[in-house]
């Protein structure tokens, strides 16, 4: 069959060779029929992205009919085999009808006993459930007989009181422990509910025996009484029962006598703290040396101190000094808790063991007690105090008259010059309120994260301040601008250290980046307050510069004397920025940078009016030179000595008024050398012509 199956498959394929290449279509491979994912839709839509639908039709129908005649070449290339294979067949068809009839007796006589086997099988598992449900009425039987028998037995040991006390309570409990398991499985049954009376006169018997000497062996400190009293609790499966036990009768009077508002308010929070750690140690004492969690302690499964002690303590303080939880006095709500995580420290202290600290902290009552503290409603408290008195300051930033402020002093460790000044009261209002954040009386672990998001968010506020500041108000002084550039200097040298110490041993060193990104944010906003004073002084001095257009005034048919010393319009260009750069509290390099910025701006601007001023000057030169050559027939009257002319004059008080500006210049130590040269040189020039 396989051979068979291989032939059928490749016949088709066989046709291929047939093909001459003159005969194989243009648009298709005619292999694409013989693959297993064949799609016509997908065939389409491949072949006609190339060629038309009538292009490709017409291959379909060329390649049909190219097929057609290679069957019909290949029946008459094997018609003798097709005629000797039909000529085989003849009689088969009557030798398989006589191979039917035996068949269909095979198969009915099969179907019979099929027929019997189920029957059979049907019976068996019938027989099985009726097995098991005898089975499982003689269990609940058996288990009735031994409801029975111990209970008996119970009631004669009771009654009996032939052994000592802890003995017999150890024999009855179990007794009625196998007796538990028995009532279990049967509880829904009228015996087991006829029994129930008896039952429960020995629960109680047991229950209330075994509680009063219990509590009568913690009371005494009784090691031996109370070990068979928890291995009873054990045998019985009651742990839980014992842990209340032991909470009602040891710890509810200490923390009942400790845990009071008169405590709370003679000794405080941490005196009435103190006061529980010192209690619990000798009443846990016993209980905690027999129930050490070691393996070979048959005892290991009580833990007295999370089931027991730990919510007995904490529902005394819920319930009778609830304002430790109140929020509404931040100081006071943040001193309540260190104190209380101190406590809960000392708690875990005495548990001594590990396991048994994982087990007190996953239990409810530790988790409820952690959730009374309202820690968001504290930080959004913390929040509006110190994002608060942030901008209050923000309102009035500028001072009317203030000596510089000095910031708080820094650790000397991280390398930090603490002499700096701040020059604004908004700058020391950063740094305070970022140091408020991580002082002792505000600062708590688990608000670490969102104290130091505060801290960067108080700087990105500072920086969103000095980006806005060019467009706040209309009367802003150069002077306020270069203080606010001044400390932002200052305040970005300063951060980075300033925060590595503040967070020391509070919070998991912070990633440098994030406090540089906070200090290049407010870098980011220096450019534009440059601009900003730039402009400003610029705007100044080219008011005093626009004198300089006076000077061919002040000489022309004036009979002035030749000038010896620049006029005074030169100290007015250059006021605005000596008074507003120069002698400003900028950083040196800054100054540097702006002075030297704003005196090219101003030699250049001074340049070009010079350059008019000559021109015009030429301009009239060039006129006179003119009128005087037609004039030559008239008489000339010769002065016996060399006088100067305005034009001469005027060129005279321009290069004295140059000199005194590069002067000036020189004197704020600006770096223009190039402009000044250019600026001379052009006096000079003209000077001679």
């Amino acid at each position: 069959m396989a051979s068979t199956d291989v032939d059928e498959s490749d016949s088709g394929k066989s046709v291929l060779p047939l093909l001459s290449k003159r005969e194989r279509p243009v648009c298709f491979r005619p292999e694409e029929f013989f693959e297993d994912k064949f799609d016509v839709d997908s065939f389409l839509a491949l072949n006609r992205k190339s060629f038309t639908l009538e292009s490709l039709k017409k291959d379909l129908e060329n390649y049909s009919t190219t097929i057609q005649n290679s069957l019909v070449e290949l029946i008459n290339r094997d018609y003798a085999d097709f005629v000797n294979l039909s000529t085989n067949l003849v009689g088969v068809d009557q030798t398989i009808l006589k191979l039917e009839a035996p068949l269909i007796d095979i198969h009915a006589d099969i179907n019979i006993i099929q027929q019997s086997i189920d029957k059979e099988i049907h019976l068996i598992a019938e027989k099985l459930e009726q097995r098991s449900q005898i089975r499982n009425k003689q269990e609940i039987l058996h288990g009735l007989l031994n409801i029975e028998r111990l209970t008996n037995k119970i009631e004669l040991l009771i009654d009996s009181r032939t052994e000592e006390k802890e003995n017999l309570f150890e024999r009855v409990a179990s007794e009625y422990s196998q007796l538990q398991f028995y009532v279990n499985k049967n509880e829904t049954l009228p015996f087991v509910q006829n029994m129930a009376p008896r039952i429960k006169k020995i629960s109680d018997y047991l229950e209330g025996g075994l509680h009063t000497s219990f509590k009568s062996g913690l009371r005494n400190n009784d090691k031996n009484t109370v070990t068979q009293c928890l291995r009873i609790f054990t045998t019985l499966g009651r742990i839980d029962q014992s842990e209340q036990l032991f909470a009602e009768a040891i710890i509810a009077p200490i923390v009942d006598e400790i845990i009071t508002k008169e405590n709370l308010a003679e000794n405080g929070l941490s005196g009435m703290y103190a006061h529980v750690l010192d209690s619990l140690p000798p009443a846990m004492a016993l209980v905690s040396a027999l129930t050490t969690p070691t393996k070979d302690n048959e005892l290991r499964s009580f833990d007295f101190m999370s089931n027991a002690t730990f919510p007995s303590v904490v529902s005394k303080i819920c319930s009778k000094t609830p304002s430790i939880f109140a929020p509404g006095d931040p100081t006071h709500f943040q001193r309540n808790y260190r104190e209380t995580m101190k406590f809960i420290a000392g708690i875990e202290k005495l548990c001594q063991y590990k396991e048994r600290v994982v087990n007190l902290r996953q239990h409810p009552s530790y988790k409820n007690f952690i959730s009374k503290w309202n820690l968001p409603i504290y930080f959004q408290i913390r929040l509006q105090e110190i994002a608060g008195s942030l901008e209050h300051q923000i309102l009035t930033p500028f001072p009317l008259e203030t000596p510089p402020l000095e910031t708080p002093p820094l650790d000397t460790s991280s390398g930090v010059d603490s002499g700096d000044k701040f020059h604004l009261p908004v700058t020391e209002m950063v740094v305070l309120c970022i140091t408020r954040c991580w002082d002792e009386d505000v600062v708590l672990k688990p608000l670490t994260h969102r104290l130091f998001k505060l801290t960067l968010q108080l700087l990105k506020r500072y920086a969103l301040w000095m980006s806005d500041l060019p467009t706040s108000s209309d009367e802003l002084l150069v002077s306020d601008v270069c203080k606010a550039v001044a400390d932002a200097h200052i305040l970005v040298n300063k951060v980075p250290g300033l925060i590595a110490s503040l967070v020391a041993n509070k919070f998991p060193s912070p990633a440098p980046d994030t406090v540089l990104a906070a200090c290049e944010d407010i870098l980011a906003a220096l450019p534009a307050l440059a601009e900003f004073v730039i402009s400003d002084v610029m705007r100044n001095s080219e008011k005093a510069l626009e004198q300089t257009q006076a000077v061919p005034r002040l000489y022309r048919r004036t009979n002035r004397e030749l000038p010896t010393e620049a006029l005074s319009y030169v100290s007015s260009i250059t006021e605005p920025l000596e008074r507003g750069v120069f002698q400003s509290v900028l950083p040196q390099e800054v100054k540097q940078e702006w002075c030297d910025t704003v005196a090219k701006m101003l030699t250049n601007k001074y340049k070009e009016t010079v350059s008019e001023i000559l021109v015009s000057l030429r301009k009239t030169e060039d006129s006179l030179a003119m009128l005087k050559r037609g004039r030559r027939s008239a008489p000339q009257v010769h002065s016996s000595t060399a006088v100067c002319t305005d034009e001469e004059k005027i060129r005279a008080q321009l290069r004295l008024d140059v000199t005194e500006l590069r002067r000036k210049f020189e004197s704020m130590h600006v770096r223009g050398e190039d402009e000044f040269m250019a600026l001379e040189s052009l006096v000079a020039v003209r000077e001679k012509v």
